[in-house]
Order: C-alpha cells, then sequence, then structure tokens
C-alpha cells in the first residue's frame, strides 16, 4: 500500500481527515491581535491571462530588478535578493510543506515578494496564472505565461536541463539548489501534457475516478473543514501546477527557483480565499495541523517516509550552517500543533509575523483581494 493510500485508507470519509492527514485540533473561529492597520485599498491580484501587455511588462521587469538585487549574504549562496527568496523557502521546506503551515505560510511568503517587486516600483499586485481556465488548452505550453515576448519564456531544447533560450529569464543564473545543494543552475522547463487538466498523476487521490483536476478542484472548494480542505488543495491543483509549470529544477525544496513560482502559489492562495469566502466567520481564522512533517510520512506526494526521502529522493542533507538556520517548527506554538501564534520568519529582511496576520487578505497587515 502506499504512502497516500495508507492515509487516505484509514478514513471511510474525509471528514476523518483531520486526524489522518493533519493529526491534530483544528482552531476555528476569529484570531485576536489584528495590526491595526485598515485595509482601505485592497490591491487586485489579477489573472495573467488578462492582463494587457505594459502591465506584463512591468511584472517581469520588477521581478528582473530583484534579480539583479544583492541579497542576504548571511544567508548560504545567497548573491541576489531572487537568491534570498530562494534560501529563505529551501531553509524551511520541511516545515511549511504537508503540514498546517503551508497555506498561511506561502501567503505570507507572496506577500513577501509582493515587497520586494514594489520596492523595484512594481505598483500593482501579483498577478495569478489561472491554471483553472488554463486546464482547457490542449498543450499547458500554449499558456500565455509562457509567451518568449509578453510572458516568462517557453522552454528549453535540450535535456536534462533544457535551460530556457528565449525569454526574460534565459541567462539568468540561480545560485541555490536542487534540494539542499548550493551550485549554479539555470532556469530550466520542459513541457509533455497538460497536468492542470490530467489528473492521473496523483492517481485519483482525492476524487475517486476523476482525472480532470478541475473536477477535483472544485471538490476541494466544496469541503467544509480546513484539514480536508487544505490537504485537498495541497495534493491536487497545488501539485499540478508545479508539475505544469515544467520546471527541471522544481524540487520542493528550491522550486522558487522558478519565476512562475509566484504566479503559481498566488492561484493557490486565491483558492484558499475562495474557500475562506464561502463562510468567513467559520473559515477565516481556521487553522490546525502538525507544524512538522510526520517522520512517518514525510511529504504527501511523495514515496517513503522523511529517512527515505532524504536518503534516495532528495540524495542530499543540510550542511552545518544550513541546519542552524532552519526552524524548530513550533515557534509561537508552544506545542506541536500549529496556531494562530505561529511565527514566520525571513531571517531578518521583515519583522517576524505570525500566522493570525495572514489569515484575513484584508485584515490589514495583508490588504489585497483577488479578481
Amino acid at each position: 500500500m502506499t504512502k497516500i493510500s495508507r492515509v487516505f485508507a484509514l478514513a471511510a470519509a474525509l471528514a476523518c481527515l483531520a486526524e489522518v492527514a493533519l493529526a491534530s485540533p483544528v482552531v476555528e473561529g476569529k484570531g485576536k491581535g489584528h495590526s491595526p492597520k485598515k485595509c482601505k485599498k485592497p490591491a487586485k491580484r489579477r489573472a495573467w491571462h488578462t492582463l494587457g501587455n505594459k502591465d506584463k511588462k512591468a511584472y517581469i521587469d520588477a521581478q528582473l530588478c530583484v534579480m539583479a538585487k544583492p541579497g542576504n549574504p548571511a544567508l548560504p549562496g545567497v548573491r541576489t535578493l531572487f537568491d534570498e527568496m530562494v534560501s529563505i523557502h529551501q531553509l524551511q521546506t520541511l516545515t511549511i510543506h504537508s503540514t498546517g503551515t503551508f497555506l498561511p505560510w506561502h501567503r505570507w511568503y507572496l506577500d513577501l515578494h509582493e515587497r520586494n517587486l514594489r520596492d523595484c516600483g512594481f505598483k500593482g499586485g501579483i498577478p495569478y496564472w489561472d491554471e483553472y481556465h488554463e486546464a482547457a488548452l490542449p498543450l499547458v505550453a500554449s499558456s500565455s505565461v509562457f509567451d518568449p515576448i509578453t510572458g516568462f519564456g517557453s522552454e528549453g531544447t535540450i535535456g536534462p536541463e533544457y535551460c530556457l533560450t528565449d525569454g526574460p529569464f534565459a541567462n539568468y543564473t540561480n545560485a541555490i539548489g536542487p534540494n539542499w545543494n548550493i551550485t549554479d543552475g539555470c532556469i530550466g522547463r520542459h513541457h509533455v501534457f497538460n497536468p492542470l487538466r490530467d489528473a492521473s498523476f496523483v492517481d485519483a487521490l482525492i476524487l475517486p475516478n476523476a482525472t480532470d483536476v478541475r473536477a477535483q478542484t472544485d471538490y476541494c472548494l466544496s469541503l467544509t473543514t480546513w484539514a480536508e480542505a487544505s490537504t485537498c488543495i495541497y495534493l491536487t491543483p497545488h501539485v499540478a501546477g508545479h508539475i505544469g509549470m515544467g520546471s527541471t529544477r522544481g524540487d520542493p525544496f528550491t522550486s522558487p527557483t522558478e519565476p512562475l513560482f509566484y504566479l503559481h502559489h498566488a492561484y493557490i492562495d486565491k483558492l484558499w480565499a475562495d474557500w475562506q469566502a464561502q463562510n468567513p466567520a467559520a473559515r477565516t481564522y481556521a487553522i490546525g495541523g502538525r507544524n512538522t512533517q510526520d517522520p512517518a510520512v514525510g511529504f504527501l506526494e511523495l514515496p517513503g517516509d522523511m529517512a527515505f526521502e532524504e536518503e534516495f529522493v532528495f540524495q542530499s542533507e543540510p550542511t552545518p550552517e544550513q541546519a542552524a538556520l532552519v526552524p524548530a517548527g513550533d515557534e509561537g506554538d508552544n506545542g506541536p500543533n500549529v496556531t494562530l501564534n505561529h511565527e514566520f520568519t525571513a531571517y531578518g529582511r521583515i519583522p517576524l509575523a505570525r500566522a493570525r496576520q495572514v489569515m484575513d487578505t484584508k485584515g490589514g497587515y495583508l490588504c489585497y483581494e483577488y479578481v
């Protein structure tokens, strides 16, 4: 029996996922201790395919600016601010995937990215890759995000790296990855089919007999508890989008080496916001789950336990310098379960934040909406 089968076979219905997949209590209801700031004019986060060429260029120019700025030299391997963002993700990977922090941490991380863009003159909200819309395409490579002139470039032609030869990021050298490694590498992509539509890659783990990612996404949003919905979003639309990007350096640790990462995760954040909006009183501050991976499970979407994944999947481990910066995972929680007091760190780039500050997209600390 596979790992995922073990996780889901323990419950006759997904209502039991609070105990099976996340294995901890869920906090429902409104959080306290909000930022006193008011969100008076939310930034608009729009789908990439609806933007005009001027707005697309403004985003890409700001991203190139981030790639040219110096980063925090205290983080291993960092040269640019773009590298710094990759490092922040790399160092915290094992506490922000297949845990209860996945959605709130990545919402906070998107805000950090947006702050960097604003420092480079960007004035809009982060666009999102509307993967539900793009699922109708025969090939994912047909998406406008892969346009070599107005988008993020197409794909490489020479494996196994498939380094980009067109688009704005063709000549950029990533300094971090794969996994725990610190090595130079290109931005590479290789597309084979449209995983935004075909869900066979997860073997219908969430919705039996459904091979359409859109059907499974609809199902995720129909679930009524945090444990069910967050796990479903993680396993199907989240994994589908990472496969859809076609990144050849898209391991879980350093997946932000692909500039499209942020548009993909904005879409995942939108799904969470859409789920919250169905019942704001009960869902806006709903949170729970382990704050570290279960050693017997590791990544839900990967084979084996954590020890197996380290030895045979990632084939790397942190250096002493990296290990000293890896958070324990329970910062602010005072226990093994995620709470609204959970702390997020950017290693000095911005002050510490807490989960409760990012649960509401218009709560003051954050101020944006998806349109």
